[in-house]
């Protein structure tokens, strides 16, 4: 969603260093700030939480199978896009005093870059994911992933973004995020953010704006479970579901739960046939 600083542009920021205290000072990088105005935006929304686990005994093994090859990520946008085609609440956003519903099952993800000597956090859009199979949004993500840099228009509207005083970009958004026709230009609804490869086991979420629906995903983790009266060990998918209450009530965010619980146990996503989803 933003540009996170890493060691090698931090090197390259001008810095304030008092020598006898043993410390540097360094300013904000400009492109960091629109993650601070999105994390803004988040933060005055009423957000619930869902923290669940999945067994994924099926998905493992048709993902261990898959050719060409199917990522984790990659499985669970194009399980988590099934499920919004066929819950089609979850995927809307509030407009200042209205709700925009989208007809398209577009999916917001994060991807690391190698930038310029630097590690910077991108944000990709896959189109029509209900639409596409898990190879190719796996293979859409690692395109993502390996690419240069971003285009230099987007880059050099956010740089210019960037340079304006906190107040006026954050008000600018708020002002622009309440009309329909300019908030539907925001990107998708629903977006997925992977901290699988960082940890093992459940993380934290931190829903960005403008997504209403955020689902954090975490390291796979085999579980005592109970299947058919015994314990037996089973790999369990964590996931962090982050709904913008003001858009979704409980029982639409408990049946998306619930579809996403069964088309991630049964790996249905791997079928043929992504159409029948919509």
């Amino acid at each position: 969603m933003g540009h996170l600083p890493s060691r090698g542009s931090m090197r390259r920021t001008p810095a304030d260093r008092d020598e006898m205290a043993g410390y540097v000072v360094r300013p904000v990088p400009r492109n960091r700030m629109v993650v601070l105005d999105l994390l803004a935006g988040a933060a005055r929304r009423f957000q619930v939480h869902g923290l669940v686990e999945f067994d994924v005994g099926q998905a493992s093994a048709r993902l261990s199978k898959s050719e060409p090859p199917v990522s984790w990520t990659g499985f669970v946008i194009a399980t988590m896009a099934r499920a919004v085609a066929l819950q089609p609440e979850v995927n809307a956003r509030r407009a200042g005093n209205r709700v925009l519903f989208f007809e398209r099952v577009d999916f917001g993800a994060t991807v690391e870059r190698q930038v310029d000597g630097g590690v910077v956090l991108g944000a990709v859009t896959i189109r029509d994911a209900d639409q596409k199979s898990c190879a190719a949004i796996s293979e859409e993500l690692s395109r993502a992933k390996h690419a240069q840099d971003q285009e230099p228009t987007r880059r050099g509207l956010a740089e210019r973004v960037a340079r304006l005083p906190g107040p006026v970009r954050r008000s600018a958004l708020r002002l622009a995020g309440a009309r329909p026709r300019v908030a539907a230009t925001f990107g998708p609804a629903v977006g997925v953010t992977s901290l699988g490869m960082f940890s093992r086991g459940g993380g934290w979420a931190i829903p960005l704006a403008p997504l209403t629906l955020t689902a954090t995903v975490g390291g796979i983790v085999d579980r005592p479970v109970v299947r058919d009266g015994h314990i037996v060990a089973r790999p369990m998918l964590p996931l962090t579901l982050s709904f913008d209450h003001a858009v979704i009530d409980g029982g639409p965010a408990a049946r998306f739960v619930e579809t996403l619980r069964d088309l991630t146990e049964t790996a249905a996503a791997f079928e043929n046939n992504p159409g029948r989803f919509s």
